[in-house]
């Protein structure tokens, strides 16, 4: 037997680690960036587009800007717990936040049922009015990742077993924001479930057939409400009813137009000034066109597809089922939000009180879409970390040295 034989070391127990993958806790801080920056600059519109109806009812210009911004503060502590929870029980996190969005949902129509605008959708707390359907949102996209991901492979083999319970819960979420006259969280709900459906392998024919009664609730609850289908036909021609039904789609053209390319500069337009309504809310847009132009809300959008850029990125490369189902539910949500409401300040779609994320005044969407984001960092933290490979020059040289 050689010396080289003898003297030639086997492999350390931490070189073995070394070329293992390993798996740590990490953030996606680009996503991170693009929020804080989105979220920062949705706080200074709102305090632009609310300052002087905010001085006007509440004696404070600041009011709806310090909403937004306890609003976002929750949404870290949130969103800062669900990245650190460990990963068990991120992944039965889904059921108990669906028990608790159905006991908000249901304390709506209590005596803590807060009415505004002729719809009872908030629950008053003292100073704090929380809406519960906007974590509604998100509880059923963990919930039912949560479902699917359990039931990996079954939903194409046996749909009406699988099925079964997620049409349980997604109508009974709907009950009540039903009886709460939110048709734009209707849309919502229903469109994040198909998508996750189909991610999940949903067969088509099934998806035709749920989508088919879906659009049939639709119609249904559009035609029971006088006032959608105002909204219907003011959205043909807005300019029929320049006064009344087509109001807030007009004015939101003319801060658009008012605006041009560079815009008239902060905390400038007309439009906040009591000629537009819901300047801080629905059409948060038109008042970045009027102040920053077409350049302003155009770089705003590009942020906007950035962090949906990234959360798709997490998707894909999720560890799991359960978490690219989740971070494809949060997409969705985001998505057909933001589509919903450029849609209606262009004038594509017809008006829905759907806010833009991150940048439209609400307390309670601002805590849920940084929470969402944190859920995302929490499925990003799971994906797989590779260290370099470790190059074998010890074992060369151990062996150079003790060649006799």
């Amino acid at each position: 037997m050689s010396s080289a034989a003898l003297t030639a070391p086997k492999p350390t127990t931490s070189a073995t680690s070394a070329a293992e993958i390993a798996r740590a806790p990490r953030a996606d801080w680009v996503i991170v960036a693009l929020t804080a920056l989105l979220s920062a600059f949705g706080v200074v519109m709102i305090l632009s587009a609310s300052s002087l109806e905010a001085d006007a009812r509440y004696g404070n210009a600041l009011h709806f800007a310090i909403r937004q911004v306890s609003g976002i503060a929750g949404g870290v502590i949130l969103a800062g717990a669900t990245w650190w929870v460990p990963s068990k029980w991120f992944r039965n996190l889904g059921f108990p936040a669906l028990i608790a969005a159905v006991f908000g949902l249901a304390l709506v129509l209590s005596p803590l049922g807060n009415e505004a605008k002729g719809a009872t959708r908030w629950i008053s707390l003292g100073p704090v009015n929380l809406q519960p359907s906007e974590f509604a949102k998100l509880a059923w996209i963990l919930a039912l990742g949560e479902h699917l991901g359990r039931n990996e492979g079954r939903l194409r083999r046996d749909a009406v077993a699988v099925g079964g319970p997620i049409l349980l819960g997604v109508s009974l979420l709907l009950g009540f924001i039903f009886a709460q006259k939110d048709f734009g969280t209707t849309v919502i709900l229903l469109g994040l479930t198909g998508v996750m459906l189909v991610t999940a392998g949903l067969q088509w024919r099934w998806v035709g057939a749920l989508g088919g009664v879906a659009l049939l609730g639709l119609v249904m609850m559009i035609i029971v409400e006088p006032y959608r289908i105002q909204r219907l036909t003011s959205f043909v021609d807005p300019f029929r009813d320049p006064d009344g039904a087509g109001y807030q789609v007009v004015q939101g053209w003319i801060a658009l137009a008012t605006g041009g390319v560079s815009g008239t500069g902060l905390a400038s337009g007309v439009a906040q000034r009591g000629f537009l309504p819901e300047a801080h809310t629905d059409f948060i847009l038109a008042v970045i066109g009027e102040e920053f132009g077409a350049v302003g809300w155009a770089a705003t959008l590009v942020v906007l597809l950035a962090i949906l850029w990234r959360a798709i990125r997490i998707a894909r490369n999720a560890s799991d089922l359960h978490g690219m189902l989740v971070a494809i539910g949060i997409v969705a949500m985001f998505s057909a939000q933001a589509i919903i409401n450029v849609g209606v300040v262009g004038g594509l779609l017809p008006a829905k009180g759907l806010v833009l994320p991150f940048l439209s005044y609400g307390s309670s969407a601002a805590l849920v879409n940084v929470w969402a984001i944190g859920v995302l960092l929490r499925i990003s933290a799971e994906l797989p970390m590779i260290p370099a490979p470790v190059r074998p020059t010890s074992t060369r040289v151990s062996r150079a040295r003790t060649r006799p």
